[in-house]
């Protein structure tokens, strides 16, 4: 496995990122080659894979992180625009292919990043001992996964945080769900703390008040909050930032963790309005347990290449695994 070079891909439910790496003799992920793809210009993964390698020399060994969860030899997502067949991506003769949860994956490139890298979002200092890492990232939808401390290394697990039901805070949230619910009832925690779930929310927030929408994208919404032209996009921005600080703080707890590392996405482009908004204190508003929220770190982190190396990074562990027990 170590100096061979190898695919790794980071598909999420808007770009594809496709990569040629290799394993150092240091254990470290070298990045060789890459490219960004645009998932909706495409009928599915393997074509987007065809479309890198066309240029590039064969690889044998594949590692794909995708947000969604494996079924057999098929990933489903209601983020990605269409399923992942593995059986369709080895057909393009590549021998070996493998899939992860790309939150997993991003666990696993966390494994290489110090106390001081990224940016604080909150006070608390980060502690030199050991304990559960709690990677979480609201982008198309709400991603998250663990990292654990275990006799024999880190062990990493995958999460569908985003699927818990949403919680309101205050009288304008609780009114706010009523709208989202609907004759379904359920209403996700992704139905707000996302992407998407930013532009239901601002759309739910014009219904409310009967005011036409202005505003289309997350982008859009995100640039009307920031010059307060908008109310519904302003208030939406700080519904986002509130609801993101609760659904942490939850998270955190149900889980013990004691650090916390937001993945990039939406929160890199928020950060001037989240440190503005509610979030640090819906992310403390836990009672007696606040105590024990002020002692944890959370930090910002966004490597454009995070979720190619995490997948690499999980696929040599795995691969090292299967060589040693095989």
């Amino acid at each position: 496995m170590i100096g061979k070079p190898f695919l790794a891909a980071d598909i999420g439910g808007t770009h594809a990122r496709m990569a040629l790496v290799r394993v150092r003799a240091d254990g470290h992920i070298e990045l060789l080659d890459q490219h960004k793809y645009l998932c909706a210009d495409f009928p599915g993964p393997a074509p987007i894979v065809a479309e890198f390698l066309s240029t590039r020399a064969s690889v044998d060994d594949a590692a794909i992180g995708c947000a969604g969860l494996r079924q057999g030899q098929t990933v489903i997502s209601i983020n990605l625009p269409w399923p992942i067949e593995l059986e369709q991506i080895r057909a393009l003769g590549i021998a070996r292919v493998a899939a992860v949860n790309d939150f997993l994956a991003v666990a696993h490139a966390t494994q290489c990043m110090g106390a001081g890298d990224g940016v604080p979002l909150t006070p608390a200092a980060d502690s030199p001992e050991p304990g559960t890492v709690l990677v979480v990232g609201p982008g198309t939808g709400f991603g998250a996964a663990l990292r654990v401390p275990t006799n024999h290394g880190w062990l990493v697990l995958p999460s569908e945080a985003g699927q818990v039901s949403l919680a309101p805070g205050n009288a304008r949230e609780r009114a706010l769900l009523a709208q989202l619910q609907g004759p379904a009832g359920y209403v996700r925690a992704e139905h707000v703390v996302c992407g998407p779930g930013l532009c239901t929310t601002y759309h739910a927030l014009c219904a409310l008040d009967g005011v036409p929408p202005r505003c289309q994208t997350p982008a859009d919404i995100a640039t009307a909050a920031a010059v307060g032209e908008d109310r519904q996009a302003t208030e939406a921005a700080a519904i986002f930032c509130a609801q993101f600080g609760s659904v942490l703080a939850d998270t955190v707890m149900v889980t013990a963790a004691t650090r916390v590392y937001v993945a990039g996405g939406i929160i890199t482009k928020f950060l001037p309005l989240l440190k503005r908004s509610d979030f640090l204190a819906r992310f403390l508003d836990k009672g007696v347990m606040r105590e024990v929220l002020e002692r944890v770190p959370v930090r910002l982190i966004d490597h454009p290449h995070k979720g190619v190396i995490g997948a690499a990074a999980w696929y040599a562990q795995q691969h090292t695994i299967d060589q040693g027990t095989a």
